[in-house]
């Protein structure tokens, strides 16, 4: 796979993220950052912390970083993900530090969780769709290698309907020794 295009959109979305979290504000934000943001110990147990905000804006902190998690896990290698989880919680410490001195923008441990929690989601959709990737590939090798007969794979597939005539599976030629002795291990 050519990473390489993959690679600039990343930086194109990390350019729009970072603008539109430390960038300019067009709004005033009301005061209800506890002094130090997300170094301050107390500012991840004071109430106002979990107990202000809107459901949107919970959402837009997880919503915002699913991309960050998907395009992580598809530049690095499968063994490599955790990496992937790493680089979504290090890009958005690295934005609430930003904050921190800025009089228009609150560092808020809510954002550090739920931006970690999106990237988080983000790698679990990238795992999740190469698994249903891979059940399809395996399935076409078995269905090309005769374990099962390509009309009760693709009955797997096909929507819930009743059956009128069941035809029984034909087998034309005898299956290789090796087919025969995996079949054998499947089954026991």
């Amino acid at each position: 796979m050519n990473r390489r295009p993959l690679g600039l959109v990343a930086a194109a979305y990390a350019a729009v993220v970072l603008w539109a979290t430390i960038g300019p504000a067009p709004w005033r934000t009301a005061g209800n950052q506890v002094d130090g943001g997300i170094l301050n110990p107390d500012a991840w147990t004071a109430p106002v912390t979990w107990t202000t905000g809107y459901f949107s804006e919970i959402a837009l902190n997880v919503v915002i970083f699913v991309p960050i998690g998907v395009i992580a896990a598809l530049l690095l290698p499968r063994r490599r993900w955790p990496l992937a989880l790493l680089i979504g919680f290090g890009f958005t410490t690295f934005i609430e530090l930003v904050q921190l001195p800025e009089l228009d923008r609150i560092s808020d441990p809510r954002d550090l969780v739920m931006n970690t929690s999106g990237a988080m989601l983000g790698v679990l959709l990238v795992l999740l769709a190469r698994g249903v990737r891979r059940a399809g590939l395996v399935a076409d090798e078995l269905r090309e290698a005769g374990f099962a007969p390509a009309d009760e794979i693709d009955a797997l597939d096909a929507p819930l309907e009743p059956a009128l005539v069941a035809e029984p599976s034909v087998v034309t030629a005898d299956p290789a020794p090796d087919l025969v002795t995996a079949r054998s291990e499947q089954a026991a």
